[in-house]
């Protein structure tokens, strides 16, 4: 037999309340309370909030909307958004500028029993008499009704603040209405309610601040000898939250027996940011003054609404990135198959309802990449996050974590292009980043090989950088994902993958040391996987040949051509790429005739050429054997006789037509803007120049120029190389002005990145020197 709920009632003043229950008990209740005692506020004319510690300096166009709505004196305006948002310190403002003008009443409406105490002493503040206010307190007579009759009937217009209505239902009962004689105004955290909407109420949402006005705050709160670039950091760090804001900066301010700089204070705030957080309120502050209790409120009342789904969403998006999340993530199917802990499913939507009903998330859309159609996603301040995450059980964290690894895993689809994902990566990084990364390392891998593939090799970068920290954390604890033979290697080849990704986005010196311990670490597997040791040499290699080191380059490319010979055979496209890589390293110390030997040797393995890289080792064949050729031409004229023999039969026109088809052939196989195709347009500008096209030499390279600016970054060594070549061509065809400022800026860039012995730096000090050269001089 289940037990029945237990009856509740209010009396007020001297009582008596008689409660039945079911039809053989009747009980007699007495309420005693001194004639005359207080049952209400102590004033309604005075704020019952904390007086505001600085003057507002944000929000400009809120407030200017509210006072305009307060000169027109009626409606009922909401103002709503998240816990600590700043929403009573708005209506304190206004409060504060509408008294001298009018009677400006305020009602602590938290609860149901304060807000009827608080709008029946608004009653009688209107004119209401003890006996009409001891009648409705009795229950004798609508009190609400009798409120707002005496509101209506006001003589002086009025401005009534109702705070803190998180729970907008006892409003619904008639306590919330619009006056002629009046402004109502509401704060709360629900931004949808049927109170709203009855009364035809206005909405004003309530956001984070500014970060230059966030951190003006903490300055006005917490003043004293602060960086001006240590506050902002600050304000960034707590999210430009008010309450936040204020917290941190009542620490700052009042401190005793120590004194912290707001570096030490953002230091700190790494170990447990609520908790500390929570030392800058006030010892009698309530609640709503502490961090740690804030959004727990609203927790607490949605869980009494029967939504505790709510708080297992919220546990979920704790597990993920900082970043919006788009809302097909928490599709009901996917849930269904992974499995939530705390949520079944079909709950999914109501409790995600909820959290957006109470402010605690945001439903926002996203543009689409690349001209993609919008996107929905969830967005909740990291904050909020990190306090519900703090708060999760140890047991539920794990089964949080890996049902968070397989949703983000299944929005990473095999073969899907990177640009449909975009809006998942910041999970995929940041569950990479935690504990429990072994459920997306797959994941991880298929878009770091999609933005390499692409060339785009700085968003592959944070991806290639946390597989190979991960399998670190694997080696370094022996408590990974899986110590198995297979995984060690897949994280030997992740390392790998870092040290290329890093030398294709122009940081040559640090690659070197990353590839170096990836060699290490390859050539303690030799046995077992041999490729992974002849990948590490081919990586290194290519390494070094970026570092204008050569000959160790030559080497290796032998030593990693050698073992993929042996094991793929001579026509693999990965055993050519070591014969390519000769080429280039030959290239690269001036053996032209060599060089051109090598690419003789390729041209008849182009045929027979297989392999999943077969396309690229071809184009990239082409590529090689045009510039060797052009480099090659060039030292003849300059040399005479003593060239080789292979270089002495060349002909520009015979240059250009390779460039040509090298040009064609890499727009065919990576498309026009790809970087790797910006290097045989590059090619191609500097034969057009030598073979007398000067016109369409200079505008081509002022496209390649543009393009690894907007690609690669105006510090990239292949985007300075060719503003040193267009400064170069500019400087001969005699627009010197130009020529110089460009030629300058190549130089310094050089010198700083790359040092003063590098050949792109070579090549920036010969841009230099052709800017005074006399026209046709190169001749």
């Amino acid at each position: 037999m289940t037990e029945e709920p237990a009856l509740r009632a209010v009396a007020y003043g001297q009582a008596r309340i008689f409660q039945s229950e079911r039809d053989i008990q009747i009980t007699e209740h007495h309420h005693h309370a001194p004639s005359g005692a207080p049952t209400g506020p102590a004033s309604v004319r005075v704020p019952l909030s904390a007086p505001l510690r600085a003057s507002l300096r944000d929000r400009a166009e809120l407030r200017r909307a509210l006072l305009e709505a307060a000169d027109t004196g009626d409606g009922v305006h909401v103002l709503h958004g998240f816990g600590g948002c700043g929403k009573t310190a708005v209506a304190r403002w206004l409060f504060d500028q509408m008294t001298p003008s009018r009677v400006t009443l305020w009602v602590d409406a938290s609860t149901e029993s304060q807000l009827r105490a608080g709008m029946l002493a608004v009653a009688a503040d209107r004119g209401a008499s003890p006996e009409e206010v001891r009648a409705a307190q009795e229950g004798r007579r609508a009190a609400a009704d009798l409120v707002w009759q005496r509101l209506d009937a006001s003589a002086e217009p009025w401005l009534l603040v109702l705070d803190n209505a998180d729970d907008p239902r006892p409003l619904r009962e008639g306590w919330l209405r619009a006056s002629p004689r009046g402004m109502t105004l509401v704060t709360s955290r629900q931004a949808v309610d049927p109170a709203w909407h009855g009364v035809r109420a206005r909405l004003h949402r309530v956001e984070m601040l500014p970060v230059m006005e966030a951190a003006q705050l903490l300055h006005d709160l917490a003043p004293g000898d602060h960086q001006p670039d240590a506050i902002l950091r600050l304000a960034q760090r707590l999210g430009c939250h008010p309450l936040a804001l204020t917290l941190a900066a009542g620490f700052l301010s009042q401190q005793l027996l120590e004194s912290w700089t707001i570096e030490e204070y953002l230091e700190r705030l790494g170990e447990d940011p609520v908790a500390l957080l929570d030392r800058g309120a006030e010892a009698e502050s309530g609640a709503r003054e502490r961090l740690s209790r804030t959004w727990q409120l609203s927790l607490d009342a949605l869980e009494a609404r029967g939504l505790p789904e709510a708080v297992a969403v919220l546990r979920l998006l704790a597990c993920l990135g900082r970043a919006p999340v788009p809302v097909g993530l928490l599709a009901p199917s996917v849930v269904q198959e992974v499995g939530v802990p705390g949520a079944a499913a079909e709950r999914i939507e109501a409790g995600l309802r909820g959290l957006l009903s109470a402010s605690l998330v945001d439903l926002v859309e996203i543009p689409g990449y690349a001209g993609e159609r919008p996107v929905r996603c969830l967005t909740a301040h990291g904050l909020l996050l990190e306090t519900v995450a703090a708060a999760t059980p140890a047991p539920q964290r794990a089964e949080l974590y890996a049902a968070a690894a397989e949703l983000v895993s299944r929005a990473v689809p095999q073969g899907e292009r990177a640009g449909a994902v975009r809006l998942v990566e910041p999970h995929l990084l940041a569950l990479l980043d935690s504990p429990h990364a072994g459920g997306v390392l797959d994941a991880a891998r298929r878009v770091r090989d999609e933005h390499e593939a692409a060339g785009r090799w700085a968003d592959a970068l944070p991806h290639a950088a946390g597989l190979a920290k991960a399998a670190a954390s694997d080696r370094d604890t022996g408590t990974g994902t899986d110590t198995a033979a297979s995984n060690i290697a897949a994280g030997v080849a992740d390392a790998i993958a870092l040290g290329k990704v890093m030398y294709m986005g122009g940081d040559f010196a640090g690659a070197e040391p990353v590839l170096r311990a990836a060699l290490d670490a390859a050539t303690a597997r030799s046995e077992e996987a041999p490729l992974l040791l002849a990948d590490a040499y081919v990586e290194l290699g290519w390494c070094f040949g970026r570092l204008g080191r050569f000959e160790e380059s030559i080497h290796l490319a032998r030593q990693g051509g050698e073992i993929r010979e042996r094991v793929l055979g001579p026509t693999h496209a990965d055993t050519v790429e070591s014969l390519y890589m000769q080429v280039d390293c030959h290239y690269g110390v001036g053996r032209f005739g060599a060089a051109l030997r090598l690419t003789e040797r390729l041209m008849v393995l182009l045929p027979d050429l297989h392999g999943a890289r077969s396309g690229e080792i071809a184009a990239r064949t082409k590529l090689m054997r045009a510039a060797t050729m052009r480099v090659g031409l060039i030292s003849a004229q300059e040399a005479g006789p003593v060239v080789a023999s292979e270089v002495r039969e060349l002909s520009w026109d015979q240059v250009w037509d390779e460039s040509q088809e090298a040009l064609r052939a890499y727009a065919a196989q990576f498309g026009a803007a790809h970087p790797h195709t910006l290097a045989a347009r590059h090619n191609f500008a500097m034969t057009s120049w030598e073979h007398g096209d000067r016109a369409v030499a200079v505008d081509e390279m002022r496209k390649v120029v543009d393009a690894r600016n907007a690609e690669l970054g105006e510090e990239h060594p292949f985007t300075i190389e060719a503003l040193a070549e267009l400064a170069r061509m500019l400087g001969l065809r005699g627009d010197a002005e130009e020529a110089g400022r460009l030629a300058e800026k190549a130089h310094a860039d050089a010198h700083r990145i790359l040092g003063p012995e590098h050949p792109i730096t070579a090549r920036c000090v010969a841009a230099q020197q052709a800017v005074d050269r006399p026209m046709g001089r190169e001749d």
